[in-house]
């Protein structure tokens, strides 16, 4: 009997926490309206895939807090809208939905008073859903404000911020491109300036802007409403921008020169990984593979020094195509993709490197230690509460045919 009470307390206790987050409805975007006009209230809107990342780790982490459930269930009718099922596909066209997740916050009729993109905790969450309460700050108030011909730079800066929170890649750059082309270099050394430009994509590199605000970095970073990261936010995304439509040059020495004009401008930790991936790319397109792997190593070492997950995402990118493109089937690079990834997951337990550790012991002949590691993903795909579909079930099968 005791055994019973306990059991029992531990799934009332359970259960307790489980409802103290946001209860979500999961019928149509019609009912929820209809909810919304019956309680007077406003809508929340969670899109999102089954296959995200990031929207698993909201629903896991985020929505069931009781600081959100709080807020939540008392302000808004809460809608989970699966984009790829039922009326999914028609909602995220409507409201313009790119990425996942997205939440929507629209009032009773279906109309957008404000919009999130991407990952956040529970106190980002709550901060929006205050803006999103706040006619003042609603991105459909700044709209109309920006209709009716308000240009002022502080009203610019908070509409930008809006925008890109919206992810709305296409009116930041309208907007930041009109008042670039319209404002006074010094102006860029003060906050809304500096905020604008920030989000509105990125400056063409080596322009005149471009040379102005990497002149002024020391005045920019010590100005405390600007700041370092900021700094090295708009330095960097424009140069990543130029780096997208960088033409190969013919030969490495050329491409050695634009690589080191960059190095004014960074850090040595992204020069290298800059210097890496460049490098790389113009190795593998000269089907120079031994060249291609050792600066691709080069670039990845470099990325776990800024940012352990962007590293470790590009080692297993990397080494996975050595595994399954056919270009590398002959070109000698499996021992050493399977040292390195080895050598990786001595120090770290990503279920992911099992996978590509399987995928090239598979590569290079090797049927046992590809079980091995197809197994070792299983077990620690399913720890994580993951299913086991059919793409991974077929792979492992492929395996015991070898």
């Amino acid at each position: 009997m005791k055994k019973l009470l306990i059991a029992l307390s531990a799934i009332l206790i359970t259960g307790s926490l489980f409802a103290q987050g946001i209860k979500f409805e999961h019928g149509t975007l019609a009912e929820a309206q209809a909810l919304a006009k019956k309680e007077n209230k406003m809508i929340f809107m969670d899109c999102y895939t089954t296959w995200c990342g990031p929207c698993k780790a909201l629903s896991k982490n985020v929505f069931p807090t009781k600081e959100v459930g709080d807020v939540f269930n008392d302000k808004f009718i809460n809608l989970k809208m699966d984009c790829e099922k039922g009326e999914g596909p028609e909602v995220a066209k409507k409201y313009g939905v790119a990425a996942y997740p997205t939440m929507v916050f629209l009032d009773a009729d279906g109309n957008v008073l404000h919009k999130i993109v991407g990952g956040t905790d529970p106190a980002g969450l709550l901060a929006q859903a205050a803006i999103a309460q706040d006619p003042t700050k609603q991105i459909s108030t700044l709209e109309k404000r920006y209709a009716n011909g308000e240009r002022s730079q502080e009203f610019l800066a908070t509409y930008m911020e809006a925008l890109s929170t919206a992810y709305e890649q296409k009116k930041l750059a309208k907007i930041g491109s009109e008042f670039v082309a319209n404002t006074k270099q010094k102006e860029f050394l003060k906050k809304d300036a500096f905020t604008i430009l920030l989000n509105s994509g990125g400056l063409e590199y080596n322009s005149k802007l471009f040379k102005f605000i990497a002149a002024n970095k020391s005045t920019l970073i010590a100005n405390k409403e600007i700041g370092a990261d900021n700094y090295n936010q708009l330095i960097g995304v424009s140069i990543d921008n130029h780096l997208k439509a960088y033409k190969m040059p013919t030969t490495i020495e050329a491409l050695n020169k634009e690589i080191d004009g960059m190095r004014p401008y960074l850090d040595a930790a992204q020069v290298d990984m800059i210097e890496g991936q460049l490098q790389s790319q113009f190795y593998l397109a000269n089907k120079k593979f031994s060249e291609w792997f050792d600066a691709t190593i080069k670039s990845i070492d470099a990325a776990f020094k800024t940012d352990k997950r962007r590293g470790e995402s590009m080692l297993v990118q990397n080494m996975f195509t050595i595994a399954m493109d056919p270009q590398f089937a002959d070109a000698g690079l499996f021992p050493k993709a399977i040292q390195k990834m080895g050598s990786y997951s001595k120090e770290n337990s990503s279920l992911y490197i099992n996978y590509c550790l399987a995928a090239l012991y598979k590569a290079n002949g090797n049927k046992a230690k590809a079980i091995e590691n197809i197994n070792a993903f299983i077990a620690k795909n399913k720890e994580a509460g993951n299913p086991t579909d059919q793409r991974i079930t077929d792979f492992k099968q492929s395996i015991e045919n070898m």
